[in-house]
């Protein structure tokens, strides 16, 4: 009988994996990294909207008042440059704050939280981009903070600037003429002396009210061309009509309503305790003629033409303002601009000119719409002096609801 003697055990080895099987490739290869956490469609969206608005500040910032295609966006309330980087800021530091938090309070996963912060930065990076890149633009006026209301002088005279909004003809008459006496003005510089039907201007027609005006305002010197009309009681040593308005200067039997579209810059020389002072009543042509038109596709061709009109009113009244810098002339420039601070028409008068807001008017000024409350939003009456004026004081009154702008009411002296 023979006896099996079992196998001898081996001690436990770890054997090292044949090169080329499926766990020798599993041990050369290194692991995938980790998949790189993707925003939110919400930041994706957050962040598209400040990339487009940055886009459009500079855009708006370049092309205003060079391309009429821009007199439609420039339409929008002048603030909205300031609310909206505000508004997109505000949301993604808020939408952040939230989502760091989490629904539970438990902090979210690093990667996550990163993605998240990494679009907040970038978001609040673009509005501010976009709110100094439409700072000039966004109609607030900083310097106001510092004015002192009851620090300002009574000065060497007052002036009055506003739009009467078809010579006061829908409202109460005596009570046009009493608002306006009560302002108490040296110089009164008026537009819409006219009297109309509807928005078309082949309605329009003149005004004669020279009789009650010497009957109202005894001794005051009496300039008018068009539907400008400026008010002195000091003596009146010239007058001019300033750009566009020129073709029709030699011309007293020139049709109204060829007067009334070419003059929107009537200049009016004075004396005041023996120093000149020039003048400068202005009423520039309207953004957008409203009517009909703007449903159809001639709204085009209507706003190239009314982009050359008015860049024609500015280009006669900066080339004039320019002549007279060099001359070292005192002059004031007010009116109805119908232009914002969105809007690039001022660029050259708002550089070379002081503003008088820089004097009062609040930190943000605004002229219209008096008529509707809710759309006061927007400043387009403006006034500028050169340096031997000094603006003592600037405010807006709101005459009494009787216009749908608000007059300028200005200090000044010389």
């Amino acid at each position: 009988m023979s006896a099996t003697r079992p196998p001898a055990s081996r001690p436990a080895v770890d054997a090292e994996p044949e090169p080329g099987t499926a766990s020798g490739l599993a041990a050369v290869i290194p692991p995938a990294p980790a998949a790189r956490p993707r925003w939110s469609r919400p930041a994706r969206a957050l962040v598209a909207l400040a990339v487009l608005w940055a886009c459009f500040t500079v855009l708006q910032r370049l092309l205003s008042g060079e391309w009429w295609v821009m007199l439609v966006p420039d339409l929008m309330p002048p603030v909205v440059f300031l609310a909206v980087p505000v508004l997109l800021a505000g949301t993604a530091c808020a939408a952040g704050a939230w989502r760091s938090r989490g629904r539970t309070g438990r902090p979210p996963g690093t990667g996550r939280a990163g993605s998240r912060r990494t679009a907040v930065v970038l978001v609040c990076c673009l509005a501010l981009f976009s709110a100094v890149v439409s700072w000039p633009r966004n109609g607030v006026r900083l310097s106001a903070l510092a004015q002192d209301a009851s620090a300002a002088t009574a000065g060497d005279l007052r002036i009055v600037s506003w739009n009467t909004t078809w010579w006061g003809q829908d409202v109460d008459t005596e009570r046009f003429w009493e608002v306006l006496k009560a302002q108490r003005a040296d110089v009164y510089l008026l537009q819409e002396y006219l009297h109309g039907v509807d928005y078309k201007q082949e309605n329009l027609r003149p005004v004669d009210d020279l009789a009650r005006i010497r009957r109202e305002f005894p001794g005051y010197h009496v300039v008018s061309r068009g539907e400008l009309i400026t008010l002195s009681r000091y003596p009146v040593t010239g007058s001019k009509l300033v750009g566009p308005g020129a073709a029709v200067a030699g011309r007293p039997d020139a049709p109204w309503l060829e007067v009334y579209r070419a003059v929107k810059t009537l200049r009016v020389d004075i004396r005041v305790g023996g120093r000149p002072l020039s003048l400068y009543n202005v009423h520039i042509p309207v953004q957008i003629d409203p009517g009909p038109h703007l449903l159809s596709t001639s709204v085009f061709g209507m706003l190239q033409d009314r982009q050359r009109s008015r860049s024609a009113q500015f280009d006669g009244l900066e080339d004039e303002l320019r002549e007279q810098r060099e001359r070292g002339t005192a002059l004031v420039v007010a009116g109805d601009f119908n232009s914002s601070p969105a809007m690039g028409e001022l660029t050259e008068l708002r550089s070379t000119l002081r503003d008088a807001a820089d004097s009062g008017g609040g930190v943000y000024p605004r002229t219209w719409n008096e008529l509707v409350p809710v759309l006061g939003l927007w400043r387009l009456d403006w006034a500028f002096t050169t340096e031997p004026v000094t603006v003592d004081r600037y405010a807006l009154d709101r005459m009494d609801g009787l216009s749908d702008h608000r007059a300028q009411i200005l200090e000044v002296s010389l």
